[in-house]
């Protein structure tokens, strides 16, 4: 992989983040952050990036499980959604499938806590956080 390149939030300068992340084969290049203490990410965070990236199809069949958790077929239906952009199974396999990781937002350089986000073909309008605790997922959340 790529060097990452990181550039800080000026509006928040703890917030380091990259572009257009390769995230594997079949996968869209994504958005990673990095919470720091101000300092540009070290070497060791990029590392802890890249094995995360080597292990990302586990990281998302893990948080499949907590996405399935606010898959609701009747509130699509309510709102007119297509049912043909619906899980085909209510598995965690179909959701990793479909889910889109757009983001993957350490907390610090350790990696111990971060949160991975997706979209989902039947919601244009929110991302799926899923965060996660020693490679673990802990709950998912909800967002505009």
């Amino acid at each position: 992989m790529a060097n990452l390149n990181f550039t800080q939030d000026l509006e928040a300068p703890d917030l380091w983040a990259a572009e257009n992340v390769p995230a594997g084969p079949g996968r869209s290049p994504i958005h990673v952050m990095v919470q720091t203490d101000g300092e540009e990410p070290s070497p060791a965070a990029s590392r802890v990036v890249r094995d995360l990236l080597a292990r990302l199809d586990e990281q998302v069949l893990a948080a499949a499980d907590s996405l399935l958790d606010h898959y609701s077929p009747e509130q699509w239906l309510k709102q007119g959604i297509d049912p043909t952009q619906w899980l085909p199974e209510e598995t965690a396999k179909a959701m990793a499938g479909c889910a889109v990781l757009r983001a993957l937002w350490l907390f610090d350089e350790t990696g111990e806590g971060y949160e991975m986000w997706f979209t989902v073909p039947w919601d244009a309008e929110h991302t799926y956080d899923v965060e996660f605790d020693a490679g673990e997922p802990i709950g998912c959340s909800v967002n505009d």
